[in-house]
């Protein structure tokens, strides 16, 4: 097609022209400013559940950043595949397209993902919720032990994309609306469409980087009546039946500085006397924590 050609189309408003998803990202200029790492990860694997379900594909994309200049450059890219020993689920392999025979002898380089992660200061998914579970229990002590101790972002979660005008989260659907298609569902590639996302919605970083600063308390209201349960779920409480982490109770998770206003609410609406609340079992969650299951425990 030719540049006329395109250009019209492009002019036409019954179309809407998408470029690929870039894998590449020119070096930036910067300032003496101290630089920063980050690690973007992106995860394959055989099912949901981070307690048993193996990893099959493991991306990861290491770039530089400033505080003043913002992100500099991408210094490292990985991808693997890996072998679970067993079958891959029929609805994997028809998501990811990755087959038994693709994984047969594969293995993940652990060593090179803890150097990697060894030398940054922040690991972001996007919805590390699910990702950071995988890589704290699904990888060998050691990698898991680099994992808990640094702090995670993630872009779908800690990016209010709902006030900056977008109906989904999706990854796919945040990098069509900015003007770019890709091939989804491999590690490296959504690793890319995750980056992507920092790099062309404005103000986009800085909001993530804001994001993780923030602390927030994991509250347990213990012994709450039970006819209080209805208010208790209006105001977005979940119930713990005890055989988990927490004990039995209605618990939230509120903003660090919300407490005040949270245990008030509970002493006058839920128990109905003073000073009920301030021995309340509660747990301090940051980015070091959040989005892992260590983040619903009790200290």
């Amino acid at each position: 097609m030719n540049e006329s050609a395109l250009k019209e189309i492009m002019d036409d408003p019954n179309y809407v022209v998408l470029k690929r998803l870039p894998e590449t990202l020119e070096k930036r200029e910067s300032s003496a400013d101290p630089a920063f790492s980050a690690i973007v990860i992106d995860l394959e694997t055989m099912g949901l559940d981070a307690t048993k379900d193996a990893i099959i594909e493991f991306g990861l994309l290491k770039f530089s950043f400033t505080n003043a200049d913002g992100i500099i450059e991408v210094s490292e890219t990985y991808n693997a595949l890996n072998d679970p020993g067993i079958p891959i689920p029929e609805l994997v392999t028809k998501i990811t397209g990755i087959t038994d025979a693709d994984v047969k002898g594969q293995k993940i380089d652990w060593d090179y993902i803890a150097t990697q992660v060894e030398s940054c200061n922040l690991v972001i998914c996007h919805n590390s919720g699910f990702d950071r579970n995988f890589l704290e229990l699904q990888t060998p002590d050691y990698i898991q032990a680099l994992f808990k101790k640094t702090p995670f972002a993630c872009t779908l979660r800690d990016i209010d994309w709902s006030e900056r005008g977008f109906e989904s989260g999706k990854l796919d659907y945040l990098n069509w609306k900015l003007g770019y298609f890709y091939d989804g569902h491999r590690a490296l590639t959504d690793c890319w469409a995750a980056f992507n996302l920092l790099i062309e919605e404005d103000g986009a970083f800085e909001e993530l980087k804001n994001s993780v600063k923030k602390s927030e308390i994991l509250l347990c209201a213990v012994s709450a009546p039970f006819e209080k349960k209805d208010l208790l779920k209006e105001r977005k409480y979940r119930w713990s039946d005890g055989a988990g982490n927490l004990p039995k109770c209605w618990w939230i998770t509120v903003p660090g500085d919300h407490l005040a206003e949270e245990t008030a609410f509970l002493e006058e609406t839920i128990y109905c006397r003073p000073g009920a609340a301030k021995k309340l079992p509660q747990s301090k969650i940051t980015a070091h924590t959040r989005y892992s299951f260590r983040a619903e425990m009790i200290d």
